[in-house]
């Protein structure tokens, strides 16, 4: 599959608000009132290291809240859903305080991501249901046809 610039069905793209500081700046990540926001479950950090590549994955019920504070992360979603209007439509996203959004996933979406910066490159979720590993499904890289 290659990159389709069309949307994806039901993914959400959120600039997020920086606030500079002389001390320290302040970066908002989710407001229980911001589109996207389905509820609260717990918020984790997970990193990638440069090059390398985590895919694929696919959450039955959990709503991802994607924010990357540290470093810069691409993110590849594939619509896979028979029933969707965007169904074969492939994404690609740039996260990183340079381009600093918030990108809402949907459940049954597949999705993985590849470390671009050589330092550290850290993902928050704040995800609307606590981890559960019997409702998603992981599959290896070449599960998708995607050029990385």
């Amino acid at each position: 599959m290659d990159k389709i610039d069309i949307a994806i069905h039901d993914v959400i793209v959120s600039p997020l608000k920086k606030i500079n500081n002389s001390k320290g700046d302040l970066y908002h990540i989710m407001r229980n009132f911001d589109e996207g926001y389905n509820g609260f479950g717990e918020v984790y950090i997970s990193t990638i290291n440069y090059l390398q590549i985590k895919a694929w994955k696919r959450h039955k019920k959990m709503i991802s809240n994607i924010v990357v504070p540290i470093g810069q992360v691409k993110f590849i979603i594939a619509d896979l859903r028979d029933y969707s209007p965007s169904y074969g439509r492939i994404n690609e996203y740039i996260l990183s305080i340079d381009n600093y959004i918030r990108l809402t996933i949907p459940p049954n979406l597949w999705y993985g991501f590849m470390g671009l910066s050589e330092g550290s490159n850290m993902i928050i979720n704040v995800a609307n249901i606590s981890h559960d590993p019997n409702e998603q499904f992981n599959e290896e890289q070449e599960f998708i046809n995607y050029k990385w």
